[in-house]
């Protein structure tokens, strides 16, 4: 008898054990399942947050084309020396990036400036048609400088000359544009005709980009 009441003890020890396992189990399950929902809830509010700070970020920014040209009366004379055969020209004019009201009003809120374009158009020209033997256009500062050069270049009325970005030329734009400084635009060089005018219009297109709010 003592023997049946021992076994009946194992059984219902080992039932327990089954029991206590069994929910151990389902506990221990229960508490990662919990734990793993935090960190996935904690994961998606820390990317909502981040998201919405960025958005915020770019809400507060604003960005705005700035235009600035300048218009050179240019003279053509002979040479003063005595084996030239070509007229030699020089002009140049002074731009403010103040003088842009929008530029002005973001002054000193200004994250970046981005060239979209910058070219010279001839407005005029006496006599008609006249060629550019060599050529040099500088925009400079007291700090940065970008130059252009041409050889040969056939001028008339309406002729457009594309000032481009080949040798970084923009970048250096882009940085006397953000010194907020006055800065220089010119052109010099020789022409196949010893006495002639031509007006060109230089013309440089930007993006700003700034601060919207204090």
């Amino acid at each position: 008898m003592l023997i049946v009441r021992n076994l009946t003890l194992k059984i219902e020890n080992k039932q327990l054990l089954l029991y206590i396992r069994s929910h151990i189990t389902i506990i221990t399950k229960n508490t990662i399942m919990k734990n793993l929902a935090k960190l996935f809830l904690g994961l998606l509010l820390s990317g909502i947050i981040l998201t919405s700070c960025e958005d915020v970020s770019d809400l507060a920014d604003v960005k705005f084309p700035v235009d600035y040209e300048a218009e050179l009366d240019v003279t053509v004379t002979p040479s003063s020396s005595i084996k030239a055969i070509n007229g030699v020209f020089s002009a140049s004019e002074i731009i403010d990036p103040t003088s842009n009201s929008d530029y002005t009003k973001y002054l000193d809120k200004i994250k970046g400036v981005e060239i979209t374009e910058f070219y010279a158009k001839i407005l005029s020209i006496d006599p008609a048609d006249i060629t550019l033997t060599s050529t040099v256009v500088s925009v400079t500062n007291d700090n940065y400088n970008a130059t252009w050069e041409f050889i040969d270049l056939p001028i008339t009325v309406g002729t457009v000359v594309t000032l481009n970005n080949d040798n970084g030329q923009w970048d250096s734009i882009e940085q006397i544009l953000m010194d907020k400084d006055p800065f220089t635009v010119s052109i010099s060089g020789e022409a196949d005709e010893e006495n002639a005018e031509f007006v060109i219009l230089f013309t440089c297109n930007s993006e700003v980009l700034a601060v919207a709010f204090n």
